[in-house]
């Protein structure tokens, strides 16, 4: 008879144990790392739920704004910029229920207004249909 009794438990737990950082390690980088590799962040924003509500704004790695717009759990609504890495206004969009609905500008160079396509549920749309 042995002194010493074999016990696999511990392979069971190590197992757990493995599979649980495994997937909390996929999890955060799936999200990706919050700043770059300077320090600079390369988002701001509030998830609510899971999903991202409230003001977000993403960055280049000088700092400078890239995209800034708001989220409805999860979904894009109001007014949407997207910068270039200068800093100057490359577009605004209009959004609802994660849709473009509105105007869709492109500013030209020196932050010039350029050309509006008109959007309803993410489809171009004539100016006349947007005023019914």
């Amino acid at each position: 008879m042995s002194l010493f009794r074999y016990n696999s438990n511990h392979k069971a737990i190590t197992a757990l144990l493995v599979i649980t950082v495994a997937g909390a390690s996929f999890y955060l980088e799936r999200r990706g790392p919050s700043t770059f590799d300077n320090g600079q962040s390369k988002r701001t924003g509030s998830v609510v739920d899971g999903r991202n509500h409230g003001r977000w704004t993403w960055y280049y790695p000088s700092g400078k704004k890239k995209i800034e717009g708001t989220f409805d759990h999860g979904k894009r609504t109001g007014t949407w910029h997207t910068f270039s890495a200068t800093g100057d206004t490359l577009t605004e969009a209009f959004y609802s229920e994660d849709k473009l609905n509105g105007p869709y500008t492109v500013f030209g160079p020196d932050g010039h207004r350029g050309t509006a396509t008109f959007y309803k549920d993410d489809q171009p749309v004539d100016k006349a249909q947007t005023s019914r």
